[in-house]
């Protein structure tokens, strides 16, 4: 059942039986393209007789006469005329397709959350193309826990999770680090953690940061009704930087931000919910050239 399978998966052993061996027909080929042997022996760089030899193999092999061979050089016969065609075609087509996957090796889609390639990743992008220059890196951002890597084109992606991923390769990037954020003139108001509560609170749905926050700092479970739900934290920490509201804000994302001033961290109790940001792609993809590439890259920046 085994050998029958592979035949199947591979066209059938009898198909590739049937066919010559692929150099004999890049030969005759360029035979027919130059005219003589000893030019087509001059563009493929063998001798004149290599070229004569695979010519007469793929003759014997064909069991007809595809060139009638004169002083002036080589004329195909009408075998060798129906031949030649087919044979530029099906050699064009390889030369396209293998093209093709040669660049697509040049390629790697990188998908990962908003905030994060807002806040972290774009601000590194040039750093990623001087390290990186063979490669063209294209981004997509979606914000799930999950990988999903059988129905689409993504070679990688940055997600946050528990690094438990069944069949993938998890390589941990950084904790998330929780801590409410807010513009200066807001932050001036606050004197303690309990004093966000009489603010609007902006929420990142699902909303569980602030609550989570919140209980660790000894201020009970319950979360104020005031503020505004978005579905993205980057939608969250821009009302933030509006003077909107406090977000709940994971430090390592706002860093350019409170360094800028336009965001505050007002306090210094910081959240770790035991969440990290990983790099993942499936295992057997590990050896790639351009995983190892992002790998490392990726490695070297986590404290930038």
């Amino acid at each position: 059942m085994e050998s029958m399978h592979s035949s199947h998966a591979f066209g059938g052993a009898g198909f590739h039986r049937h066919l010559p061996p692929l150099h004999s027909l890049e030969v005759f080929a360029s035979a027919a393209r130059c005219g003589t042997f000893s030019r087509a022996a001059a563009e493929l760089f063998v001798t004149q007789s290599a070229i004569s030899r695979q010519v007469q193999q793929l003759e014997e092999h064909l069991g007809v006469v595809l060139f009638i061979r004169h002083k002036r050089g080589l004329r195909l016969t009408p075998d060798g005329e129906a031949l030649l065609p087919v044979v530029e075609n099906a050699l064009a087509r390889l030369a396209t397709v293998c093209e093709s996957l040669r660049n697509a090796g040049q390629i790697l889609t990188l998908r990962m959350p908003p905030t994060f390639a807002t806040r972290w990743f774009l601000p590194l992008l040039p750093s990623l193309r001087l390290d990186m220059p063979e490669v063209d890196v294209r981004v997509t951002t979606y914000d799930a826990w999950e990988p999903r890597f059988e129905d689409s084109d993504i070679d990688a992606a940055i997600i946050q999770g528990r690094g438990d991923w069944k069949d993938m390769e998890a390589v941990h990037l950084m904790s998330e680090q929780l801590t409410p954020v807010c513009s200066p003139n807001l932050a001036k108001g606050l004197t303690g953690p309990a004093d966000v509560k009489q603010l609007p609170l902006l929420h990142c749905f699902p909303v569980q940061g602030w609550a989570r926050w919140l209980e660790a700092a000894g201020l009970g479970s319950g979360v104020p009704h005031r503020g505004q739900t978005f579905d993205t934290l980057e939608l969250a920490l821009s009302a933030a930087t509006r003077g909107h509201g406090v977000a709940m804000g994971d430090l390592k994302m706002v860093r350019e931000s409170l360094q800028d001033g336009v965001l505050v961290a007002p306090f210094d109790f910081v959240l770790e919910r035991g969440v990290s940001y990983y790099l993942i792609y499936p295992a057997q993809r590990a050896q790639w050239p351009k995983i190892k590439a992002l790998r490392e890259w990726l490695l070297g920046k986590i404290d930038v």
